[in-house]
């Protein structure tokens, strides 16, 4: 087989928010597969594109700020590269922000792969910086291609140098502390021969990477081991530090030799980025945005639900239930009103408050203001025992805790993604958890209501990060993430993302409420859940003050949280979401939303947070999750209705 006839297989690596996904997005178009690494919720993308009659597998590895293999997507980043012997690496690196991509591209050439540079976010840079594209080629020895992934700008002109061979293995090597040079040299003298070069591979032992150290003998890792225990005996710090510091200082040379800023007043846009990340300017700015978040969420949410509930009434109303009836009698009439109140709640309640926040989150992200508030809040989260960047699997648990406990894998350590699991469990409202605040409470008691079970969220979030963080060992890690630039955001994004975030959610929650009201409707119409109301009404009655058979959708609210409210339309027997208030007083729809915030998470998220946790700890963090609930549930019922 010629060469040319030979299927590629190329790699695409970069930081995270360098624009990767976006340059997959425009080389791959459609046709794109997801998948999970083996063993592990890491995600990687993989897609394919024709060329001059030649067809490139591309696979997107996750964004990465090194290959130390520290954190899991690290593991899989640097196993993927071990394991697929690509012909070609493509390294996204942004142009606006040099040095941590450069000391990402710096591993992967230590490595030995062929590299090509795609130069992304030239459109930003070039208006700020004159980048001697020349002279960047020159002193890494590797082609380098300018590119704006977002509006597909020299992305042909990639796609055409991959396919033409032009990745190329380079001679350029960063310079070491002097001592690290001796044990490289030391190290790599008779080492048994691996598909890595070397002196790469020995410093990833050094480093203390261990996948790459279990590709050698134990003899090897023994001299590495030593190595670094002497260095560190020497300069009073981790060897792993100070060859990190030397690949800045490295990258740091490059960008001022091939980099020169632009002389000019700064910009409208400029001046609003300095005051996102200055913490006089930057903390009220961000209060500001959480409180437009709470407010659109509340105004916008409301203003569709009252508008649904009125469209659903006129189109629908009680069509189900009559044919269901006219086919089968009462079981018939059964099924027909499950499925309406099913499609009601969806309808009605579900879609008004996660399709809106949905709109919100990708704004956010679309807008480069994430991470703004992740830099902004990192010094909060410490109380917590967490980083900064913590608040995005937060921001996405109020949209679903099942991607957001995913999301967990991001932190730092075991210990993190065990608090952050935990909070995002019993003190981070999902989407459903919202409606169910926002959609009953602040409609029927008043925003105020509302408002004031946010803050218990909040408070309850302190407090238990503040003691878990006291409880569970402390594992020291760092907070590494690039700022992007403030830019606009596109209509064609913020759509794609809010189809796609709304699709997963309602292919999820749908046929669980569907099946779960039905399920409900018929038991109620021959009486089949009358044996858990009446043995759990010292908890809903003597506790809760609720009305006993509300233990129902507490129960369903296990399954899906979204089941929740549905069964409380069933089991009150008012027919409609506009009616619970002749169900239920003020004090019963806060003590309510109280609980269904804190107890619980659905079978999905519970499901996903054993296997990122465990067994025992999920047992535990459940557990924690009814008592607290309870405790919070009660505590607001008495003080409620003594001051009322």
């Amino acid at each position: 087989m010629k060469l040319s006839e030979r299927k590629m297989e190329i790699a695409l690596m970069g930081n995270p928010n360098v624009g990767k996904s976006t340059l997959f997005t425009k080389l791959t178009g459609v046709g794109v597969m997801i998948s999970n690494y083996p063993g592990t919720t890491v995600e990687f993308k993989e897609g394919s594109f024709l060329r001059g009659g030649r067809k490139v597998a591309v696979h997107d590895l996750p964004g990465t700020y090194s290959l130390s293999g520290e954190s899991e997507d690290e593991i899989v980043a640097i196993r993927m590269l071990a394991e697929n012997r690509f012909d070609a690496v493509v390294v996204v690196v942004d142009a606006t922000r040099l040095e941590s991509s450069l000391v990402l591209l710096f591993q992967v050439i230590e490595l030995g792969y062929p590299v090509l540079i795609a130069l992304n976010q030239m459109d930003i840079a070039q208006k700020r910086y004159d980048i001697d594209l020349a002279r960047l080629e020159g002193i890494l020895g590797l082609p380098v291609f300018p590119v704006s992934a977002i509006v597909g700008e020299g992305v042909d002109e990639l796609a055409q140098a991959v396919v033409s061979d032009r990745a190329t293995r380079t001679g350029f090597k960063v310079s070491y502390d002097s001592h690290i040079e001796e044990h490289l040299e030391s190290l790599a003298e008779g080492v048994p021969a691996t598909q890595f070069p070397p002196r790469g591979a020995m410093l990833k032992l050094l480093e203390g990477n261990e996948y790459i150290s279990s590709l050698y003998d134990e003899g090897t890792k023994q001299k590495a081991y030593l190595a670094a225990k002497e260095f560190r005996a020497d300069h009073g710090e981790s060897i792993n530090i100070h060859i990190t510091r030397d690949r800045y200082g490295e990258a740091g040379r490059i960008r001022k030799e091939a980099v020169t800023p632009r002389q000019g007043p700064l910009t409208m846009r400029d001046r609003i980025s300095d005051m996102t990340m200055r913490p006089a300017t930057g903390i009220p700015i961000l209060i500001g945005v959480l409180a437009f978040i709470f407010l659109a969420i509340v105004i916008m949410g409301e203003w569709l639900e009252h508008e649904l509930e009125d469209l659903f009434g006129m189109v629908v109303g009680d069509v189900l239930v009559d044919i269901g009836r006219s086919l089968a009698g009462d079981f018939g009439a059964a099924v027909g009103s499950g499925v309406t109140l099913g499609i009601e709640a969806i309808v009605v309640l579900i879609i008004p408050f996660v399709m809106v926040w949905y709109v919100i989150l990708a704004l956010l992200e679309d807008s480069g203001y994430m991470p703004r508030a992740v830099a902004l809040l990192d010094g909060v989260m410490h109380k917590v025992g967490l980083h900064g960047r913590a608040v995005i699997p937060m921001l996405v648990g109020i949209g679903c805790s099942v991607p957001a406990i995913l999301a967990t894998r991001t932190a730092g350590s075991k210990r993190e993604r065990l608090i952050l699991s935990t909070l995002i469990v019993m003190a981070v409202p999902c989407g459903a958890q919202m409606a169910i605040i926002v959609g009953l409470v602040s409609r029927f008691v008043g925003i105020a209501a509302a408002a004031g079970i946010f803050v218990m969220l909040l408070a309850l979030l302190l407090v238990l990060g503040f003691a878990m963080d006291r409880w569970l060992r402390r594992e020291p890690t760092c907070l590494a993430m690039e700022i992007p630039d403030l830019r606009t955001p596109t209509a064609r994004n913020v759509a794609f993302k809010t189809y796609s975030r709304s699709r997963d959610f309602f292919m999820i929650a749908f046929p669980f409420l569907l099946v779960g009201s039905v399920l409900v409707e018929i038991l109620l119409s021959y009486d089949a859940m009358d044996f858990i109301v009446e043995p759990m009404s010292f908890i809903t009655v003597g506790i809760l003050g609720l009305p006993a058979v509300t233990i129902i959708a507490f129960v369903f609210g296990i399954l899906r949280k979204e089941l929740a409210v549905g069964m409380l339309v069933t089991i009150s027997g008012v027919g409609a979401v506009g009616r619970l208030p002749e169900f239920m007083d003020p004090v019963q729809f806060v003590v309510f939303g109280v609980v269904m915030a804190i107890y619980m998470p659905c079978l999905a998220a519970w499901a996903v947070l054993m296997r990122e946790v465990g067994v025992r700890n999920a047992l535990l963090v459940g557990a924690a999750s009814i008592l607290t609930a309870l405790l919070a549930g009660g505590a607001v019922n008495l003080v409620l209705r003594t001051l009322f």
